[in-house]
C-alpha cells in the first residue's frame, strides 16, 4: 500500500520528457535542441569555483543551523532590502534547499489537509504536485489571453478553507512578468481575507529591468500577508547545490524551522558558501547574464514574427516562452513527442501545466546559446510544413 495522495499525483514532467528520449530515437544526423528543463547552460564563473575549492571543507561537513548560516541570512536580508527598497530584518529570512523547498515549507506551515491554495493556470508543476501529495486542494485560477491572472477572479474563489494565493513571477511556465500594480491587487485581496500571498520570484534577476518587482515589503505590515520565495540556483548557476531562501514573518519561520529540521536538518553548506560569495562578488556577472537572457527571448520572438511562424508566442520572458502549437485536434504531448522524433526538439507539453493547456508548449531558453535560437525556430516551422 502507498499513500493515496502520492499515488494519485503524476510523475514530474521533466522525468516524463526525458523518458521520451529513451523510448524514441532521434532523427539521424540532427543534434538535440533541449528546451525542456529550466537550467542554466553556462557554468558558474571561474572565481566562484576557485572560491569553493579554497574553502576549508571540514567545517562545511558538519551540521549548520536549520534556517541557514547567519552570514548568508544577513546577506540575503540586505539583498532583499536593496532590491525592494525596504528594510528586511534577518529574523525574517530562512535559507532553504532551493525555492522548491521554500514553497514546500511555507505551504506545509500554512495549510492542513483539506485546505486550499489558489494557483493561476498554467501553474508550475512542482507546486501543484506538492499540494496534491499533501492533500491540499489546488484551486485553479484561469489566466487571460496574455497569461495574466486577475485579483478579482481570485477573490471570487476564496472560501472557508482557502489559506493562500500563490503567484510565480516572472512566471514559470509562461515567462509573464506580473506588474507591481497587479501584485499589489493580489496582496490587497489576500490581506482583506486574512490569507497569505506566496510570491515565488525565482527568476527575479532575469527580468527586463533591475527595478523593484513590487512594493509589498515597504508596507510595515507585510509579514501578516506576504511569503516571498527566491533562489540562488539559477542566478549563480549553482542548481545542483540547492540553495534558496524564504522571507516571511518571524512567527511563520518558527513553524518552518520545525519542518525543515525534519527534512534537511540544515541547507547544503557548500551551496550556502557559494550563494554568499555570489551575493558579495558576482553583481556584474549576474547583470551580464540578465541581459543575455533577455537577448535570447527577444531574438526568439523576433525570429518567430519575421518567419511568420505557425506557432504563436503567447507569452515570453525571463527563461521561458509559452507558445500555441498549430495542430488542431492534437494535444501538447502529441506535438511534443512529434518534435522529438522528427525534429530533435525536446519541449514540455502544455497539459503538464494544467488540464486545459493542451494547445501549448513551454520552451526554456537557458540551455541554449544565441546561435542555436535560429535553428530552434527553423525546426519549429519545419514541423508544421
Amino acid at each position: 500500500m502507498t499513500n493515496p495522495h502520492v499515488a494519485a499525483t503524476t510523475a514530474s514532467p521533466i522525468s516524463t520528457a526525458y523518458g521520451w528520449l529513451e523510448s524514441s530515437p532521434l532523427p539521424d544526423g540532427i543534434g538535440l535542441i533541449d528546451v525542456a528543463q529550466a537550467v542554466p547552460g553556462y557554468p558558474p564563473p571561474d572565481d566562484l569555483i576557485a572560491h569553493l575549492r579554497a574553502i576549508d571543507q571540514v567545517p562545511l561537513s558538519k551540521y549548520g543551523p536549520v534556517l541557514g548560516q547567519p552570514d548568508l541570512r544577513e546577506a540575503t536580508a540586505v539583498d532583499i532590502s536593496n532590491a525592494y527598497g525596504a528594510a528586511i530584518p534577518v529574523s525574517n529570512v530562512a535559507i532553504t534547499a532551493g525555492a522548491n523547498q521554500a514553497f514546500c515549507l511555507a505551504t506545509l506551515a500554512i495549510c492542513d489537509r483539506g485546505d486550499e491554495v489558489i494557483v493561476p493556470v498554467p501553474y508550475y508543476f512542482n507546486h501543484d504536485m506538492w499540494l496534491r501529495i499533501n492533500g491540499i486542494r489546488s484551486v485553479p485560477l484561469p489566466c487571460d489571453e496574455r497569461m495574466q491572472p486577475a485579483a478579482s477572479d481570485a477573490a471570487a474563489l476564496i472560501g472557508k478553507r482557502t489559506k493562500a494565493i500563490s503567484l510565480v513571477t516572472p512566471n514559470n511556465p509562461t515567462g509573464r512578468v506580473y506588474p507591481p500594480d497587479l501584485i499589489a491587487a493580489f496582496a490587497d485581496v489576500a490581506a482583506s481575507n486574512g490569507i497569505h500571498l506566496i510570491l515565488d520570484e525565482t527568476y527575479r534577476d532575469f527580468r527586463t529591468t533591475a527595478e523593484a518587482a513590487h512594493t509589498q515589503f515597504q508596507d510595515p505590515g507585510w509579514g501578516s500577508t506576504i511569503v516571498h520565495l527566491t533562489s540562488f540556483s539559477k542566478v549563480f548557476s549553482i542548481t545542483g547545490h540547492r540553495v534558496g531562501a524564504l522571507v516571511a514573518s518571524s512567527d511563520l519561520l518558527v513553524e518552518v524551522d520545525k519542518i525543515a529540521d525534519c527534512i534537511t536538518i540544515c541547507p547544503n553548506r557548500t551551496g550556502q558558501a557559494a550563494a554568499l560569495y555570489g551575493l558579495s562578488s558576482l553583481g556584474p556577472w549576474v547583470e551580464e547574464n540578465r541581459r543575455m537572457m533577455n537577448r535570447r527571448v527577444n531574438q526568439f520572438c523576433a525570429l518567430m514574427t519575421e518567419s511568420d511562424s505557425p506557432y504563436e508566442v503567447v507569452s515570453a520572458g525571463a527563461y521561458f516562452a509559452y507558445v500555441r502549437h498549430p495542430f488542431d485536434g492534437l494535444t501538447g504531448t502529441e506535438v511534443a513527442k512529434r518534435l522529438v522524433t522528427k525534429h530533435a526538439v525536446l519541449a514540455l507539453a502544455g497539459e503538464m501545466f494544467g488540464d486545459d493547456q493542451h494547445p501549448f508548449l513551454r520552451l526554456a531558453f537557458a540551455n541554449l546559446d544565441e546561435a542555436a535560437i535560429p535553428e530552434l525556430v527553423g525546426r519549429l516551422n519545419a514541423s508544421a510544413a
